[in-house]
């Protein structure tokens, strides 16, 4: 996807350095990764019953941990195994504005808000299941615009826009199972995001020669 670069040179290479942590898709991998996972999570509380459902109900808080720690794992290794070999190791400048925090936070945790705000009001008598889906796709939808506004990349601004439309189209079923079937349909969206990025990301930087002194 076109980059958006902005005109003040001053701010070029701050751009370029959170540019980079986009661009070999592994953040989309992430986090469809998270959004699979919880699609298991809704589709477990959907079919079990009894105690089983009891525990599932309760598991969120660990399925939340759980499911970053495998994010984690999982953008990490790509980075290691395939970024940094071709185009080097960033280490990003501590900012000491306090504002930096909120920006920080709001993106780590940008990935499982839509599911914990969904998992909470799908617990709430006053919220129909029926608008879960819409919902979701709504929230992560936002946060998905705040990344492509932040990164200046476009590619954020389509996988929005498809956040939204995957919600409205499972919306109106008053299933959790129609929350799983979203999740499961926008994680695969991302792993194709995911992978595309990469796929152009490879093709744009293979990895350099090794030189006869490097044996």
């Amino acid at each position: 996807m076109k980059e958006m670069i902005p005109e003040d040179p001053a701010a070029r290479p701050q751009l370029r350095a959170i540019q980079y942590f986009y661009v070999d898709g592994s953040f989309e991998f992430g986090f469809g990764l998270l959004c699979l996972i919880l699609a298991v999570f809704f589709y477990a509380e959907t079919h079990l019953q009894g105690w089983l459902s009891a525990i599932v109900d309760s598991s969120l808080v660990l399925v939340m941990v759980g499911g970053f720690w495998l994010v984690n794992r999982l953008v990490k290794r790509i980075k290691e195994n395939v970024t940094y070999p071709r185009t080097g190791y960033v280490k990003y400048r501590r900012d000491d504005n306090p504002r930096r925090g909120w920006r920080v936070a709001l993106g780590l945790i940008g990935g499982g808000l839509g599911a914990a705000v969904a998992a909470v009001l799908v617990t709430s008598l006053n919220v129909r299941l029926a608008t879960m889906p819409v919902l979701t796709g709504f929230i992560l939808g936002i946060v998905l615009g705040f990344l492509g506004w932040r990164a200046r990349l476009q590619r954020f601004y389509l996988l929005a826009g498809l956040s939204i439309a995957v919600g409205v189209a499972f919306s109106g079923v008053e299933s959790a199972l129609a929350l799983a079937a979203y999740y499961l349909t926008f994680g695969l969206l991302l792993f194709a995001s995911g992978g595309v990025t990469l796929w152009i990301y490879l093709r744009r930087t293979p990895l350099p020669a090794e030189t006869p002194d490097e044996h």
